[in-house]
């Protein structure tokens, strides 16, 4: 904060970037429903499905937005990021400003070999700028800032909406879970078809312990 361009920032924009930094997560609960909508997701993005992908984009994004009760976002997924010497573009955030919907806009495959991205890179994208659209519509943040305080916020939302999946970091109730899923590990290591069932059952899971109606 002591750089140059920290003291060049008028007092009214080192106030919101200090206050960004103070905001440290995303007050949403975890639901069967968020996990559902990354299963899909990820079943899009085995399938190099571009249209699957955009549609569960926009399903997890609609479901983060209805969670937390702020204005919806509209997702589309593009295929082939753009790119230049600085590198590639992963994703991009428009605000409305009243007089358009606010817009995201994620690409699923690489500049350089086409490849589609991995699952959890690709959400973390997706999320980073559902957080920008956070920042406007639930923080009231207008310039979005990327301090530490964002950041952090983006790794809680990653971590709330992958809870009870194959995407989570092992915790005692995900072991629980994988008691619960497909035994059959008659396919490869690592074979993405073994992994859609488990993200299923966890999903089962979950939604058997909900509150009906979450």
């Amino acid at each position: 904060m002591a750089s140059d361009w920290w003291r060049r920032l008028p007092d009214g924009l080192r106030r919101e970037y200090e206050r960004s930094d103070t905001i440290t997560r995303v007050p949403l609960p975890s639901s069967a429903l968020l996990a559902a909508a990354v299963i899909e997701l990820d079943a899009a993005l085995h399938g190099d499905d571009l249209h699957g992908t955009e549609h569960a984009s926009q399903l997890l994004a609609a479901r983060i937005c209805h969670g937390l009760k702020v204005p919806g976002v509209q997702v589309r997924v593009a295929g082939v990021r753009p790119h230049d010497q600085r590198g590639e573009l992963h994703g991009l955030y428009t605000p409305g400003h009243g007089t358009t919907g606010d817009r995201i806009l994620v690409w699923m495959r690489t500049a350089k070999r086409g490849d589609v991205v991995r699952t959890k890179t690709f959400l973390r994208t997706l999320l980073h700028e559902v957080c920008h659209h956070l920042d406007f519509v639930l923080f009231s943040l207008p310039n979005s800032f990327h301090s530490r305080g964002f950041y952090q916020r983006e790794s809680s939302l990653l971590r709330v909406v992958v809870r009870g999946t194959a995407l989570a970091r092992p915790t005692r109730q995900d072991a629980e879970i994988r008691d619960l899923a497909p035994h059959d590990r008659r396919g490869a290591p690592g074979d993405s078809g073994n992994g859609i069932e488990l993200l299923r059952a966890a999903a089962a899971a979950i939604a058997a312990r909900s509150p009906k109606g979450e």
